[in-house]
């Protein structure tokens, strides 16, 4: 019975339930996600691939998939990207975007740098009908599963053009951004007109180093950050640490939506010159995940070498997870 009222739910109230974004909690393992204003910004090419897996019992995975790619291109003074996010919520619906990004980069002072960035996206969301089993194809006598009364809607699908923008000002070791997705509202509802609703984004952070007092001590480096988000009738703020020794790094943050909703996210990342590899995973205090309270994410980054004097360029420390 559970899987018939699950399905019913995400089935009549997809739009209410799924009209906030996915989240990614490695948020800067996935720039482009946050803010496309952050094409470019590490100026050699990058490539980025994000996973995020929250299982439910009895109903099936609700997965996350995340490719992007960006560098800086002095042609158009600024950066390019393209980022793929598809989002796999059980057996009974899907969600697809696809959308080329690009920032314009331009340098206020010595110190402080400005960028608009602007993401024009494709949107598809796909309702997989013959999965779905309801109340009146369920008998109680036998257990066998009938032939539904239910009418199938008109379209099993919606799609449309997404429009995002962002910005971002930043120096050497303190930036700040701002982000508006959805701007042109694309269809979510498989029976009304309702739209996916705008999700406005504010974050900032800050780099530094904690002094040495032995010369055998590594460097340390330590970043706390400030995110917060509204879409709809969600708003959530997100608030923590990172830590970074040589090339390994933690973290810690908390995550609250302002009603009863909390949730705490520990972070393990190796970092290179070449490559990186992060994890991480949510617990939540508020008994919110049945089946266990663990939710896990996994994050990898390929950085390619690209023209020396360009790396003299690079201004931006902020948080690589």
């Amino acid at each position: 019975m559970i899987k018939i009222f699950i399905a019913i739910i995400y089935c009549f109230h997809a739009d209410t339930i799924l009209s906030q974004d996915a989240i990614f909690s490695q948020f800067y393992a996935n720039p482009l996600y946050l803010n496309p204003a952050f094409a470019g910004v590490n100026i050699c090419p990058q490539l980025n691939l994000n996973y995020r897996n929250h299982p439910y019992p009895d109903f099936g995975h609700l997965s996350t998939y995340s490719v992007s790619y960006q560098r800086h291109w002095r042609p158009v003074s600024g950066g390019i990207g393209l980022l793929v996010t598809s989002e796999q919520m059980g057996k009974t619906l899907r969600r697809h975007f696809i959308g080329g990004i690009y920032s314009y980069h331009t340098q206020l002072t010595r110190n402080y740098h400005l960028n608009f960035g602007a993401k024009v996206a494709y949107y598809r969301k796909d309702l997989c009908w013959n999965n779905l089993v309801f109340p009146d194809q369920y008998d109680p006598f036998t257990g066998n599963i009938i032939p539904t009364g239910e009418i199938t809607p008109g379209n099993t699908s919606v799609h449309g053009l997404d429009i995002s923008s962002g910005i971002l000002f930043y120096s050497e070791n303190f930036f700040t951004g701002f982000a508006a997705h959805h701007l042109t509202r694309p269809r979510e509802s498989f029976y009304t007109d309702d739209k996916l609703p705008i999700k406005l984004t504010l974050h900032g952070g800050t780099r530094l180093k904690i002094d040495r007092h032995s010369r055998s001590l590594h460097d340390i480096h330590f970043s706390p950050n400030i995110i917060l988000q509204h879409q709809g009738e969600f708003m959530r703020i997100n608030y923590g640490v990172y830590f970074e020794i040589e090339s390994l790094a933690a973290g810690v943050w908390f995550r609250q939506n302002f009603i009863d909703q909390k949730t705490l996210i520990f972070l393990l990342g190796f970092n290179q010159d070449k490559y990186r590899i992060g994890y991480s995973f949510d617990y939540s205090l508020s008994g919110i995940y049945p089946g266990g309270a663990a939710v896990h994410e996994l994050s990898v980054s390929l950085n390619f070498a690209c023209e020396r004097q360009k790396l003299e360029n690079k201004i931006l420390n902020c948080p690589n997870f």
